[in-house]
């Protein structure tokens, strides 16, 4: 391996290390947040809370809404929706037109939830930017090259 890939590969196995500790303690921290909610310990997924800003944000949500929106399959929607349900952040409804199509609305508790990921994204969100802001065009076009090509290989 020469010099440049192996510091590059290096640069890699460091950043997973540290996105790794980094992503357990936003975790604790957001858990700590959302544990006011519903008066719960119970440990929200990242999954959950982008569910629950998704419903904040539009009135029409349905399962496939969120399947779509979230790229992931319609039994995993399912399974965090009942758990939404079961800990009431979030109300189901019929579609009075088809009755077999259910959409959900918020409680104030998933309210309160989807104001606490939303600001929660928008830290994050401002840090994403602070960071990019530090490299001009032609090197995030290598960015984004480089990081399309290291999702191709998940």
């Amino acid at each position: 391996m020469e010099a440049l890939q192996k510091q590059a590969f290096q640069a890699i196995e460091c950043l997973i290390m540290t996105r790794e500790k980094k992503v357990q303690n936003r975790k604790v921290l957001a858990n700590k947040l959302t544990q006011s909610v519903n008066n719960t310990n119970k440990k929200w997924t990242i999954t959950q809370l982008h569910m629950v800003s998704l419903i904040n944000k539009d009135k029409y949500v349905n399962n496939a809404f969120l399947s779509k929106e979230l790229n992931i399959s319609k039994a995993a929607i399912s399974k965090a929706i009942n758990t939404l349900l079961q800990y009431g952040i979030v109300t189901a409804h019929k579609n009075a037109n088809n009755n077999r199509e259910t959409f959900y609305s918020l409680t104030e508790e998933g309210e309160e939830l989807a104001t606490i990921h939303d600001k929660m994204h928008e830290i994050a969100k401002e840090r994403y930017e602070e960071l990019l802001n530090k490299f001009s065009d032609v090197e995030l076009k290598v960015i984004i090259k480089f990081l399309n090509e290291w999702i191709k290989q998940i």
